[in-house]
């Protein structure tokens, strides 16, 4: 449960800001995938209201990142630009050494919003990972992987990972997690025949995008519940988030059709109602206690069976350090 019952899909951040008046203030606070007009930006601009000691803002294009930088206008605030590609793992390492040497003894609040979705074309990360797997799942592990010990420092660290309803189409897929091209599955790692319904996807075992993109998300829910059993005993947890259907950068992989005709059958939302449910995760002190959670419209929400199976979320957590090439630090 959390803090707030009467919070839902209109609620908007001032409301939560207001509702948790001291939840940022003073605190180091880090944001992946930051760029102009989408949750990230909006982000940067409520967070940096509430007096922040430190905003790092993460992403891949410097016009972007900067572009962001620039346009808050809070001038007390100390705000820190990284750059780096959230599907390469040596980007990542770059990046998280370099914010490490300079982000103090913690770090208070990371999210994870950096994401792609809906990939025309099969294609693979500089380390030969399926897209949408290397940059929403993989690279979000390693990331948070190697600040960790950062987060834990924190009088109360929270990891809020950025996630989606479409984790409904696809289970992970142990045996062909980079859609390299099977005949079969088996049953329990099939695409789900109703949540590819909903959203009137066809059933195949080959690369098909949004299939792609709901194995990532799984990916995210079932790491983000292990994370948070790994960190029980710590001053920190993590959060899964979906955030809702937002007019943003996001979609820039689909026919600009396609997106209107899927906006005009979906509640949609304002940038300001998207990150509310993010601002809930990282800042509600009950969270704390509900470490694993999915949150959607501001409150706990429930998952597919298969994205809450413990044992699928422990294999995947020593998959992904083999294939990730770390060594996770709980």
């Amino acid at each position: 449960m959390t803090s707030h019952s009467g919070f839902g899909a209109k609620t908007d951040a001032n409301e939560v800001l207001e509702a948790f008046p001291h939840g940022v203030k003073g605190k180091v606070v880090l944001i992946t995938g930051v760029s102009p007009n989408g949750l990230g930006a909006q982000l940067a601009e409520s967070i940096a209201t509430q007096s922040p000691k430190l905003l790092i803002l993460t992403g891949r294009t410097a016009s972007k990142v900067e572009a962001v930088a620039q346009g808050i206008n809070t001038p007390d605030v100390e705000i820190r630009v990284v750059l780096f590609d959230m599907s390469s793992f040596a980007s990542i390492s770059k990046a998280t050494e370099e914010i490490n040497e300079f982000s103090g003894p913690s770090i208070d609040i990371v999210f994870n919003n950096a994401g792609v979705m809906n990939i025309p074309e099969r294609k693979l990360s500089v380390d030969r990972f399926e897209m949408h797997l290397a940059t929403n799942y993989l690279g979000l592990a390693l990331f948070t992987n190697n600040i960790l010990p950062k987060i834990k420092n924190s009088e109360a660290g929270r990891i809020v990972n950025v996630v989606s309803i479409g984790h409904i189409i696809s289970p992970f897929r142990f045996s062909d997690y980079n859609f390299d091209g099977v005949e079969t599955l088996p049953d329990d790692e099939q695409p789900s025949k109703e949540g590819c319904a909903m959203f009137g996807i066809p059933i195949s075992f080959g690369y098909v995008p949004p299939i792609a993109y709901g194995q990532s998300k799984t990916a995210g829910i079932l790491y983000t519940q292990k994370l948070a059993e790994k960190l029980k005993d710590s001053n920190a947890t993590a959060i899964s988030v979906m955030p809702g259907v937002i007019a943003t950068d996001l979609w820039r992989e689909m026919p600009a059709d396609e997106v209107q005709g899927l906006f005009s059958g979906l509640p949609m939302k304002s940038l300001s109602q998207g990150i509310s449910t993010l601002l809930v995760a990282a800042l509600d002190p009950k969270m704390k206690d509900n470490g694993g959670a999915y949150l959607a419209d501001c409150q706990v929400s429930d998952v597919a069976p298969f994205a809450k199976d413990k044992a699928a979320a422990e294999r995947l957590w020593r998959l992904t350090g083999k294939l990730a090439g770390a060594t996770f630090m709980v």
